[in-house]
């Protein structure tokens, strides 16, 4: 058997949800595009041969243009600064061909802007049609087409297959690695997006077992889909999402892998977080009936200072303030507007925006009105 180069090294990333607006905040939005430079900055320092994204880049198909234009422009960049030494390869997630967003359907299948960026040269966009004989499935990346389901880049072959659903398994892999040259002696990462059963409490995912027919064939399976981090077997490996999609994603171990590849096909994945925005979680419970909205207001500011007053500031940036409410439900003569509560906060707390939820509960109503 042929042995890998040595040191070849790539960076392993997924889930960037570019175009991203979390709770309609701009600077939330620049945070996902911030967290993208990182990673391209790390290929930089890091001298790696090529970038892998297992899906989901873009958040939908709705896209503000000045996002759009800042993403290209980075993209372009990151080209001009490697003289176009590191490729960017990747898969379509279910994110990137959502039919609709915010009650918008969009009729015609196919359509992402991962298929934009590479037709304008900026990614190698991999898709494969396991349906097809095996000789044809991964058909090698043309490069004036921008149409291939595998790119070879040193001694290593990538394949890649984008999002097929929540039901594939044994059959669908099966297919996948038919397509696959079990005896060229190359190391082989496969890129796909789903989520293994198991690794995320009741999300679903793909039964484990039904990936064996792989193991002979991929050296490297490089996931997308669960924004948790993890790794299986130094086989299976998921990096996690480069920002906080959602207040909960800001509690798990998220980030890239830098992977490097040794001579005998093993590899060593270093885990490297990225350095995102800090989250801070604040629930406040009404334990009693405030009826009129200046009471509302002063007390939920005046308990979030206390809680600010003990807080530092990471990387002088300001965070994002997730807020709960929870007790007694103030009643329609309070008048409670959370526009206006949003806007008071954020002048007098150190916070870049703020959401909040409401979780009042009807039992602590009908208690208060009973011990009345």
């Amino acid at each position: 058997m042929k042995r890998v180069e040595p040191k070849v090294k790539f960076i392993h990333a997924s889930d960037l949800h570019l175009g991203s607006h979390q709770y309609r905040s701009e600077e939330r939005a620049k945070d996902f595009i911030r967290a993208f430079k990182q990673i391209l900055e790390l290929a930089i320092k890091h001298q790696v041969s090529f970038i892998i994204l297992g899906g989901d880049v873009f958040t939908s198909l709705e896209i503000l243009p000045v996002h759009l234009t800042e993403i290209v422009s980075v993209l372009r960049d990151f080209k001009i600064k490697t003289v176009n030494a590191i490729p960017i390869i990747a898969i379509e997630g279910n994110h990137d061909i959502r039919r609709f967003s915010k009650g918008v359907r969009f009729s015609k299948r196919g359509q992402s802007w991962l298929k934009f960026i590479s037709n304008l040269d900026l990614i190698i966009l991999l898709d494969a049609n396991i349906y097809d004989i095996p000789e044809r499935i991964f058909k090698s990346y043309n490069l004036k087409t921008k149409i291939g389901g595998k790119i070879r880049i040193k001694n290593v072959i990538i394949y890649g297959v984008r999002y097929l659903g929540q039901t594939i398994g044994t059959g669908e892999f099966k297919k996948i690695s038919s397509g696959i040259d079990q005896n060229d002696g190359l190391f082989h990462i496969l890129i796909q997006h789903f989520g293994i059963k198991g690794e995320m409490k009741n999300v679903p995912g793909v039964n484990y077992l039904s990936l064996n027919p792989l193991k002979d064939r991929v050296n490297y399976l490089a996931l997308g889909h669960y924004h948790l981090q993890f790794i299986k077997d130094n086989w299976v490996f998921n990096p996690g999402s480069s920002e906080a999609v959602s207040s909960v994603d800001s509690s798990f171990k998220r980030g890239i892998f830098l992977v490097e590849i040794q001579e005998d096909h093993s590899v060593n994945a270093i885990s490297i977080g990225l350095d995102n925005r800090n989250y801070v979680s604040e629930t406040i419970v009404l334990k009693k009936s405030i009826n009129n909205w200046d009471s509302f207001r002063n007390f939920i500011i005046s308990r979030l200072q206390h809680k600010f007053e003990r807080l530092e500031c990471q990387n002088n940036e300001l965070p994002m303030l997730n807020l709960t409410l929870k007790g007694i439900k103030p009643p329609k003569t309070c008048k409670v507007d959370l526009n206006q509560l949003k806007r008071e906060i954020l002048t007098i707390i150190p916070a870049i925006d703020v959401h909040v939820s409401q979780k009042y509960s009807e039992s602590a109503i009908l208690l208060q009105n009973f011990l009345v």
